[in-house]
């Protein structure tokens, strides 16, 4: 039975014998097949006629064809990319730093000048210009960039400016709603939060006035007083011949057929006090006449004598009564 299962092996078995191993059940071909498969995987093989060199190139061939398969190919530009991020990535992060820290550092140095109620301060700016604070005022500027590409300031409340003449450097205010821009001129301007309207009087030169909300812009020329309306932007200018716009500079408060609340509040932030009208104004309630701003008892006589009322002081608060 054993040469049975060795000519199935070697494909010798006839029709006949082929047919008896069919007959046997799984377990005993399995049993049967075993001793003659082990002598067949035993058995020497004759491999002289096979030359080392041509095993040798086989093996190199199969060793060359398993690498291709696990390479992968990246193009050229690719690997160019690679190295230039590694080299340029270390270089931006330095300069993003020197950038944030050079930045950070101009912002600390911002400059700031302030005036408090019933001060006034005179300052030079880095190129000469000369501004005089009025009360209750504030400018800023950092001096490390300031008269670089342009001189350019922050500002809130009321200055007298004496800009000095640069024509490659133009002169620029930042102020809420508004931006000023001049070469060189002498102009006063008034950009108070809580009041109603922007102000600026142009003595001599030019001056270009951009209204921010409105996106216009109006040049100036030398007695021209323009108003822009801090709500809605809108802009006026008219005429201004007897320098009222200036003279707080002499410490003198103009005024021309004012109502009367607007010389009150005017009065309130010159000397830092609060008024209180105990009466009912109508739109008759006005005054033309000149305040000093250094003499809080004067001013009153003055508006006790033209308006007849009666002022009571007590501490820092003002009561306006009818006189009796």
């Amino acid at each position: 039975m054993k040469d049975l299962y060795s000519q199935y092996i070697n494909n010798q078995l006839t029709g006949t014998e082929l047919e008896e191993l069919r007959k046997k059940n799984p377990e005993e071909f399995a049993l049967g097949m075993e001793e003659p498969m082990r002598m067949e995987w035993n058995s020497d093989e004759d491999c002289s006629r096979v030359s080392s060199d041509v095993i040798d190139g086989i093996k190199s061939r199969l060793d060359k064809s398993i690498d291709k398969e696990h390479e992968t190919s990246i193009p050229l530009y690719y690997k160019i990319l690679g190295w230039a991020a590694v080299i340029l990535l270390p270089l931006f992060i330095l300069s993003t730093l020197y950038i944030y820290q050079e930045h950070a550092q101009a912002v600390s140095e911002e400059m700031f000048v302030a005036t408090a109620t019933g001060e006034k301060a005179t300052i030079t700016l880095p190129d000469g210009t000369h501004v005089t604070l009025n009360s209750n005022s504030r400018l800023s500027y950092i001096p490390k960039v300031y008269n670089k590409g342009n001189r350019q300031i922050g500002f809130s409340g009321e200055a007298y400016f004496n800009v000095a003449k640069d024509k490659k450097r133009p002169f620029i205010i930042d102020a809420k709603g508004l931006k000023v821009k001049v070469l060189g001129t002498k102009f006063n301007l008034v950009v108070r939060e809580e009041d109603k309207n922007a102000e600026l009087y142009l003595e001599s030169g030019k001056v270009l006035f951009i209204s921010l909300l409105k996106n216009e812009s109006v040049a100036l020329f030398p007695n021209q007083k323009l108003t822009m309306n801090q709500l809605t932007g809108e802009i006026s200018v008219e005429k201004e011949l007897d320098n009222q716009a200036t003279a707080w500079r002499r410490n003198e408060m103009i005024f021309r057929n004012a109502p009367f609340e607007t010389v009150l509040k005017s009065i309130e932030n010159v000397y830092g006090i609060k008024i209180r009208m105990n009466y009912k104004s109508d739109s008759l309630d006005v005054f033309t006449g000149t305040l000093v701003t250094n003499d809080l008892n004067s001013v009153l006589e003055v508006i006790e004598t033209t308006n007849n009322l009666k002022a009571t002081k007590t501490n820092n608060i003002i009561s306006i009564d009818r006189a009796k």
